[in-house]
């Protein structure tokens, strides 16, 4: 029982070394001259919706104790931090190139350039000199009439596995 007691005149003492400041109550005649002021004028019909407000946030301050006098207003507390600049989470490696202006075709009769892509080389069979005919994605060899396979690269004969470089994919 003496153990609990002991700690609630520690806690009691403890709370009491908080309070830095004493409230003085009443407040001087002039602080409250001045805080019947400020109600009279939240009361009154006659004043505006800010007047009222700045008289609140007089009053509120002067109620407050000595220590937290000249803190954040109501006002300020209402208030939005401003917004903060927009930041790029990951920056740009590469930015688009701009659209290439593309330019306009001759009228009908106009002589005219079109450049067309480079031809392919013949595929030549570098064992024989013969030069390979293309038949799509295959490759006939005149000398012999075996039947190539295209690869990238070249050509394959499916039937002894020899690579043969040339004009493939």
């Amino acid at each position: 029982m003496r153990g609990r007691i002991a700690a609630m005149l520690a806690v009691l003492c403890a709370t009491a070394a908080f309070a830095a400041d004493d409230a003085t109550w009443p407040p001087p005649a002039p602080t409250q001259d001045r805080m019947h002021a400020l109600q009279a004028v939240i009361r009154s019909p006659e004043s505006t919706m800010r007047q009222r407000e700045a008289a609140r946030e007089e009053l509120a301050n002067l109620l407050k104790s000595p220590a937290g006098r000249g803190r954040e207003t109501p006002a300020e507390q209402r208030k939005v931090p401003p917004a903060r600049a927009a930041i790029e989470p990951y920056p740009s490696v590469v930015r688009p190139l701009p659209p290439i202006a593309s330019s306009v075709p001759p009228a009908k009769g106009v002589a005219h350039l079109e450049a067309l892509p480079a031809p392919k080389p013949p595929a030549m069979d570098p064992r024989k000199g013969s030069v390979l005919a293309p038949a799509g994605p295959f490759a006939i060899d005149p000398s012999t009439g075996a039947v190539l396979h295209e690869v990238p690269g070249g050509y394959v004969d499916p039937r002894s596995g020899r690579f043969v470089p040339g004009a493939g994919r």
